[in-house]
């Protein structure tokens, strides 16, 4: 008699532990998921709104500013480009949006900060070109950001 019940209990036993069916385990779904334990260097870095399009430049001497980005439409639909002119001689700067429209032209005065506000709705390429009309040396910053 007692050779039948440990017989009974080994077989019992071996039941359990036989492999279970792969459809049986992809029937198997946890109430809750797993929380995903995350290596510091795999975090997700949270990135900044703005997107930098031209980032703070000096520029000096008499030869003109000439820059260029792209305003991409999945990085917002405005875009500020903020010109500091830190001589004492005004500033001129044509805007070219596109190669095929008409510069937009504006004065930055003399020791002066003025900031140009864009709204493109679709990917946009963007010239920039700073210059004196009289020659004089140009000293100034510039920088431009986009964002939502």
């Amino acid at each position: 008699m007692w050779f039948k019940k440990m017989i009974s209990a080994g077989m019992a036993l071996s039941v359990l532990l036989l492999p279970t069916n792969t459809l049986d385990a992809e029937r198997f779904v946890p109430a809750e998921p797993l929380p995903k334990i995350v290596n510091a260097a795999e975090a997700p870095m949270k990135s900044d709104p703005n997107a930098l399009l031209i980032l703070q430049t000096h520029h000096e001497g008499r030869s003109a500013y000439t820059g260029s980005f792209t305003m991409v439409a999945d990085n917002g639909t405005l875009a500020d480009i903020i010109i500091e002119n830190h001589s004492d001689h005004p500033m001129y700067m044509n805007l070219y949006v596109d190669d095929y429209s008409e510069p937009m032209e504006t004065t930055i005065s003399k020791n002066s900060e003025k900031t140009v506000n864009l709204l493109a709705l679709q990917d946009t390429d963007v010239k920039v070109y700073i210059y004196s009309r009289i020659g004089h040396d140009m000293d100034l910053s510039i920088r431009a950001e986009q964002f939502r």
